[in-house]
């Protein structure tokens, strides 16, 4: 069996990460669950766990969940992250320029170069391109758009200069932020997407109602277990809501709302 938590894994907090996993199978095992692996696994590719038979836990982005993984997996809850963009279970994005640009609104935009992380990123795309719509942004703002595989990539593309703007997922930020902070240095927030539910933990969709309740009551024994605060401290982690699939149908709507504002893609 496996266990990943790769979603918010950098150099800087993998100690931390590690710990909150041994945290956590410590609640599952107090629950009486089975199977826990002793370790996390760690991925070349962060959704290659997302659809293997031997998954235990895992954590995704709501729209790979929605768009691809609906049916493969089953939503147990979503942690809370304590940061400037996150209330509870719900996150946004940070749209980012180069500091001194000249970029100061939304519509400065036009013609810019993007650094996107994924296609299918709620952070990274559908967030920014729900932003655009409200804004009224009709397709083909982006002079050019450039996928840099990874929200951190994405910072240092608007760094350098090779791309102009891009949608940085909070926690992230607030990270980036609190472990590598000359990484920021160069770059500022021009805007804040609307929030959406954050990045859910998630186990195999076949498991049933009285599993996925142990599920949750080991995350809330983690959440209030001591030894791991130093864990949790490092990686901003503050709460957890029992979420379900349900709740990421908001995720659906947001891409809704913005194809019917005119804005079916962001590039």
């Amino acid at each position: 069996m496996i266990a990943t938590l790769d979603m918010y894994d950098f150099p800087e907090t993998r100690e931390a990460t590690n710990a909150w996993w041994e945290a956590l199978a410590r609640g599952f095992a107090a629950e009486s669950l089975t199977g826990i692996p002793q370790h996390r696994t760690r991925s070349m590719e962060e959704s290659a766990p997302w659809s293997d038979p031997n998954l235990f836990f895992t954590q995704i982005c709501g729209y790979p969940l929605r768009k691809r993984y609906r049916e493969a997996l089953r939503v147990v809850g979503t942690p809370h992250y304590r940061t400037e963009g996150c209330d509870g279970p719900r996150y946004r994005s940070v749209v980012i320029v180069q500091r001194g640009a000249g970029i100061t609104s939304i519509e400065a935009l036009e013609g810019a170069r993007l650094a996107y992380n994924g296609a299918l990123s709620q952070s990274g795309m559908s967030a920014f391109r729900a932003l655009l719509a409200e804004h009224g942004i009709k397709p083909g703002i982006f002079g050019d758009a450039v996928c840099s595989r990874g929200h951190r990539a994405s910072v240092s593309m608007v760094t350098s200069g090779e791309a102009d703007t891009a949608a940085i997922d909070c926690v992230t930020w607030a990270l980036l932020q609190k472990h590598a902070p000359q990484e920021c240095d160069a770059v500022e927030v021009l805007a804040r997407t609307p929030d959406a539910p954050g990045l859910p933990y998630a186990v195999p969709a076949s498991i049933d109602d009285q599993t996925l309740a142990a599920y949750r009551r080991g995350i809330e024994r983690a959440i209030a277990d001591p030894s791991a605060q130093s864990a949790r401290d490092a990686l901003l982690i503050d709460g957890f809501s029992p979420l379900n699939d349900a709740d990421y149908e908001e995720i659906d709507a947001m891409e809704t709302r913005a194809r019917e504002r005119g804005l079916p893609s962001l590039f």
